[in-house]
């Protein structure tokens, strides 16, 4: 698999600005863009919240790689 043009690696990233840094690489990913997301901990609080806000449909969400130094997910925006 190629690796996606949009990659944010927030473990660099002190915690208190990640979720908002994360959030903000999401509303600005186009319809059918990828996101490759790294973190030192399950980003499944960022599944929990596109669900709550935008349903099941408006994205998918794969794990590359889960732990235990670093998890790594592609999250795909399938809806505007």
């Amino acid at each position: 698999m190629d690796t996606p043009a949009n990659r944010l690696d927030v473990r660099i990233v002190e915690p208190k600005y990640r979720f908002d840094q994360i959030m903000n690489a999401w509303d600005n990913l186009a319809r059918n863009a990828v996101l490759e997301l790294v973190v030192d901990h399950d980003p499944e609080c960022m599944y929990y919240t596109l669900k709550a806000r935008y349903g099941d449909e408006a994205f998918s969400f794969e794990y590359l790689e889960k732990g235990p130094e670093s998890w790594r997910v592609l999250v795909t925006r399938h809806l505007p």
